[in-house]
């Protein structure tokens, strides 16, 4: 394609629903694989000639720039965790009105977007400047009524607005049905209909594989992905889990978002058994996992969001053939329980793993059971025949 894409988009005359879809994420969409997975999906089924414009932010510390074949990604401003309060919300602003224009200048006929901080461009575009827009929603969280009253003004602001725009959503999806109802009553008397469940499965060529390469045969091998933290995570408890019993177990930490004490606290702890990994590529996250038995989930449950939780990091370690452990605290994820497997997946708890059975410590086989079926494109199905996606 020549010349700015965005300029050809506009000279095309014949607009379907599909033709032209963006999606908006305030966060860096790089970090959520979930809407990265989307995507790539969306862009797939239109063998190349995608009509896919990705709207979001930049993060201090990505390590690789996201690209897809066909999708316009356009970064609009870049975060820091320097910035102070004032700089935070300029920064907002900005994203917002430079959202809005690009919004104007690619005149999609279809809007996705992720989470409330999202919400401002897409809501102004569908009321005043494309009122035919279908406007589709999807949350990667769940946010209590009292999380958005201790939040900024401008999340409380948002989120007024969204209930404003719900009922003219074609589309408004959770990740589990725990977390729909909730969300379906903090909201009411507003009361949408159009709500779907939207898990978050990896894409099916992450299911079950070989192991390879294994790091040690000698131990059951570890591994965690993912942002760290010691006030809101079983990190410490964990660590020292595996400290006291270097002879029988590794672990390995793969992360580029985490508390400055975390790293601390495992150099003063001095386990030769645990390692930090640094920051892994999204797409090497499988050919990693192989090398491991379990993948760990270390959420504490502060909020609801984190009791009413299935994380990706569930599905993604189950799917590579690992074993998981997650949390008592984690009630969203008690449903995909199976200890009778393996690899299985169990609930633990993290605040006595020194008093851990040992048939709690499931060892992977060299073959295992080749019956995973979640997929992201099984899931995202039903989302892209509602966008009127052509395959």
């Amino acid at each position: 394609m020549q010349g700015n894409p965005i300029i050809v988009f506009l000279k095309r005359k014949k607009i379907k629903y599909g033709q032209r879809v963006a999606v908006v994420h305030f966060n860096p969409i790089d970090k959520y694989p979930p809407a990265v997975n989307l995507v790539r999906y969306l862009a797939g089924q239109k063998d190349g000639k995608s009509g896919i414009y990705v709207i979001t932010t930049r993060a201090e510390n990505t390590h690789w720039h996201l690209k897809i074949p066909g999708v316009i990604i356009n970064q609009l401003v870049f975060f820091n965790s320097k910035l102070g309060k004032g700089q935070r919300i300029l920064k907002y602003i900005a994203f917002n009105l430079k959202a809005l224009y690009r919004l104007y200048l690619f005149r999609p006929d279809t809007v996705l977007y992720y989470e409330t901080l999202s919400a401002w461009a897409p809501g102004i575009y569908i009321k005043w400047i494309n009122t035919s827009a279908r406007l589709f929603i999807h949350y990667h969280e769940y946010t209590s009524p009292e999380e958005y009253k201790s939040e900024m003004i401008l999340n409380r602001w948002l989120h007024r607005m969204e209930k404003d725009i719900y009922m003219r959503a074609a589309w408004i999806s959770h990740t589990n049905q725990d977390r729909m109802l909730m969300f379906l009553n903090d909201i009411k008397p507003v009361c949408p209909e159009n709500t779907h469940i939207l898990p978050n499965y990896p894409p099916a060529s992450w299911q079950t594989r070989l192991r390879i390469n294994k790091t040690d045969e000698s131990r059951i091998g570890f591994v965690y992905v993912g942002a760290l933290s010691l006030d809101t995570m079983y990190t410490k408890e964990m660590a020292e889990f595996i400290a006291a019993n270097s002879e029988k177990y590794y672990w390995h930490i793969y992360s580029d978002t985490f508390d400055k004490n975390v790293t601390g606290f495992l150099q003063t702890l001095g386990a030769e058994n645990i390692s930090f990994k640094g920051p892994v590529k999204y797409d090497d996250i499988p050919e990693i996992l192989n090398q491991y038995d379990i993948g760990v989930i270390l959420y504490k449950g502060h909020i609801p969001n984190y009791i009413y939780n299935a994380p990706n990091k569930l599905f993604e370690y189950h799917a590579c053939g690992l074993s998981v452990w997650f949390p008592l605290e984690m009630k969203g994820a008690y449903p995909y329980i199976c200890e009778d497997k393996n690899p299985g997946i169990l609930a633990i708890d993290f605040g006595n793993l020194a008093g851990l059975h040992s048939d709690k410590i499931l060892y992977r086989p060299s073959v295992p059971e080749p019956d995973y079926k979640l997929s992201a494109e099984e899931v995202l199905k039903d989302l892209r025949n509602e966008i009127q996606i052509e395959s």
